[in-house]
Formats: structure tokens, sequence, C-alpha cells
């Protein structure tokens, strides 16, 4: 039987909290990894969510885990487009928040984090919270 509890490297990018302004997530260091997939989790926004009060949800890569482009390429992301400012998905709707988006990230930075940026007025926020499964580990089993 195959095993992926020993496979998967977990860190935690945003602690989950009620997000009110703009959140940056833990760098995420792929050294001795060959995947990452990035999941953010969003609870009911306390908020009525619409194209003037939303979540835009943003990838972001470094060579050195300082200096960070948007991944604007969709040939860098798995699961999800992204647009001219790393962006891949925008919550807008009620019916939109309350749930998790995923995406991989294949590209050749060694670095990469997730941005959750907030437009409009966010008083009573969204509950918002971020992990990195990180696989293909180069030494097994993962710890």
């Amino acid at each position: 039987m195959r095993d992926l509890h020993s496979n998967l490297g977990i860190v935690q990018s945003l602690d989950p909290a009620v997000t009110t302004s703009t959140r940056v997530g833990a760098p995420i260091d792929r050294q001795g990894y060959e995947s990452v997939e990035h999941i953010v989790s969003l609870g009911m926004s306390g908020d009525t969510l619409s194209p003037s009060v939303a979540l835009s949800l943003k990838l972001e890569e470094s060579d050195d885990g300082t200096n960070w482009t948007a991944v604007v390429n969709d040939s860098e992301v798995l699961g999800a487009a992204v647009d001219g400012t790393g962006a891949f998905a925008l919550v807008d709707d009620p019916s939109e928040d309350g749930r998790a988006i995923a995406i991989g990230y294949v590209g050749d930075a060694r670095y990469c984090r997730v941005q959750v940026e907030l437009t409009g007025t966010h008083t009573n926020g969204t509950p918002v919270a971020a992990l990195a499964l990180l696989g293909h580990g180069n030494v097994r089993p993962v710890s």
C-alpha cells in the first residue's frame, strides 16, 4: 500500500484568523521537495461580498525569499489560471465564501507564497487560513 502521510510536508502559511485587511502568507521553501500545493480555506464572510468588497487570492514566487513577483504564467501553476497580478481566485459573491481553494505551483523559484488581498471595506471580516502541502520529497519519510 502507498503511504501518503509519510510523503508530505505540511506548512501553515496563514494562521486561521478573521481577516479585515490584506494578508501575506509565510514563504514556503521548496528545498528538498519537487512540488507544492497551496490550500486557502475561507470561512463565511461577515460582510456582504460584491465586486467592490472582495477577496483576491494571489500566488507569488521568489528565488531568495525576499524579493517577490507575481506568478503570471499559467504554465507555472496547476488547478487554476492566473492573471497578470498573480490572482488565481476572486471571491466577490456570498455564494463563493465558505470553501477551500487550491493551486499547485510548478515554477522554478525556490520560494512561493499566497496573498489574500482585500478590496473595499471589510468591517466584520472573513475567516481565512492557508496551508502548503510539500510533496515528492527527496528524502523519505518526511517528518
